[in-house]
């Protein structure tokens, strides 16, 4: 089974239990009814989501049986995952942050240029950073005109002049 890093509890709110959580995924992994856990020293704890709201660029959540504000402190900068696949709500052009980490990237020419150390959202969407053979990170917009291919194997961007 896959685990899928979906969110960032940054916050309680109010006194009744619930959390602010940043959302990190692309799909609607938070709804009533949904499971999600943390972990805590190797330990899945797990929580069933009552209530969500938007506030602003957070999710205000509510978690069944969590009624006050002592009983979610704990929880306050841990990250939040599922287990659910959600890989069949994936568009032709989309892809999981976790199938684009340590794929190796390379130019047109087929050039070895580095690998994909992490996936950064940023408000006009996503950037790949890449680790160079040299050790320098690059960062390289995840949109069509540099990155032209993504398969199993492989990532071929075309490089920025500059930059790689």
């Amino acid at each position: 089974m896959s685990k899928y890093h979906i969110g960032h509890i940054t916050n309680t709110h109010g006194i009744r239990g619930e959390v602010k959580i940043y959302n990190l995924s692309d799909f609607n992994r938070f709804f009533v009814g949904a499971e999600v856990y943390i972990i805590k020293g190797g330990v899945k704890t797990s929580f069933t989501i009552e209530r969500v709201r938007q506030q602003q660029h957070m999710l205000i959540v509510k978690f069944k049986n969590i009624d006050n504000i002592n009983d979610v402190l704990i929880y306050k900068g841990f990250d939040l995952y599922s287990d659910q696949d959600v890989s069949d709500q994936l568009e032709a052009d989309d892809y999981h942050y976790q199938s684009l980490i340590d794929k190796p990237c390379y130019n047109e020419e087929g050039l070895m240029l580095g690998h994909v150390v992490s996936v950064i959202p940023v408000p006009q969407g996503h950037l790949l950073e890449i680790l160079t053979k040299d050790q320098k990170k690059v960062m390289v917009p995840f949109i069509e005109a540099f990155v032209k291919e993504v398969n199993d194997e492989k990532i071929i961007i075309t490089p920025i002049e500059g930059l790689l």
